[in-house]
């Protein structure tokens, strides 16, 4: 049976026509009550007309009644500003939130997954997002639905208002000395840890990394706040490629499969973090990043020398 999502879902897009027809599919078929449309501006002429194609697109395709509003930007923000300012204007009037970029495919069971969260934790203020993503695999066995962690990952998340005015996208909190030491305290002393996200935060801050979600996981972590996610992986990211701004080659997570949570939810006992699956999860991701940080440099490498 197909599920009708309750809480207001921002559908935030970009230029790439054949990736929105599949994620916009699952959209279609939740038939969320409130939609919201965002879509940063365009780059170039080219990026213009496949922007105003892919409005369109969507926009022609919404046959269920819903309140539509749409946050249409004339001028390109880039990824770092564009859907942040885009949540922004949705929690003027919202109190909570689902998120599904352009690039991310969600299964029907998401929707339900994060509107009982949704309503389950909305006052527990330690509680800060609900993913939809779990990449550990078959490496860990769980009793519950759901377990608690540090480690967000954004391929289709949800968030409160509450927990969304924490975050600076500018991160006037970071400060190169004392917060390297902060850091070292919040991972026990893993100096391996410390300086792998210290280098995140520290490039984040100086706009040399051009996102909007390290500075997300910044103030969760400022906050001692704890990230919801599932123990079956409910949405992914499909956006590999040429065109992305993010991710242009594929590697182990574009390979995670996307499975069916059960329901009624099996709910954890304690607000306590999985620690053994945040550290698979953080060496796995760890590993991912450095293949794909070699393959940048060895390419440029190359293409220098030819």
């Amino acid at each position: 049976m197909i599920y009708s999502c309750k809480s207001p879902v921002l559908f935030h897009l970009w230029n790439r026509i054949d990736v929105v027809k599949k994620t916009f599919k699952e959209i279609q078929k939740t038939k969320p009550n409130k939609l919201y449309l965002s879509s940063d501006g365009a780059n170039n002429l080219e990026d213009k007309k496949k922007i105003l194609e892919i409005r369109k697109y969507v926009e022609n395709r919404i046959n269920w009644k819903c309140k539509l509003s749409k946050i249409y930007f004339k001028k390109n923000l880039g990824p770092k500003f564009a859907l942040h300012k885009a949540i922004n204007k949705v929690f003027l009037k919202e109190k909570r939130l689902i998120i599904v970029d352009h690039d991310c495919l969600c299964d029907n069971t998401f929707f339900r997954f994060m509107d009982e969260l949704l309503e389950i934790y909305e006052y527990e203020n330690k509680v800060k997002i609900i993913s939809g993503n779990y990449i550990c695999k078959n490496l860990i066995s769980f009793k519950n639905s759901y377990y608690f962690a540090q480690h967000p990952i954004t391929f289709g998340w949800a968030t409160w208002k509450r927990a969304w005015i924490e975050n600076d996208i500018h991160m006037r909190d970071f400060n190169k000395f004392s917060s390297f030491f902060w850091l070292l305290f919040f991972f026990n002393f893993n100096i391996v840890k410390t300086l792998y996200f210290y280098n995140k935060f520290k490039l984040t801050k100086l706009n040399r990394i051009n996102t909007w979600d390290y500075q997300l996981i910044f103030s969760i972590w400022k906050n001692e706040g704890l990230i919801i996610r599932p123990t079956i992986n409910i949405s992914k990211h499909i956006g590999w490629g040429p065109q992305a701004y993010h991710g242009k080659h594929k590697d182990d997570l574009s390979d995670i499969k996307i499975g069916k949570i059960t329901f009624p939810l099996k709910h954890p006992k304690n607000l306590t973090i999985n620690k053994k699956a945040d550290e698979i999860e953080y060496l796995r991701i760890r590993k991912l990043y450095f293949w794909r940080s070699m393959k940048f440099f060895i390419s440029r490498y190359i293409s220098k020398i030819f």
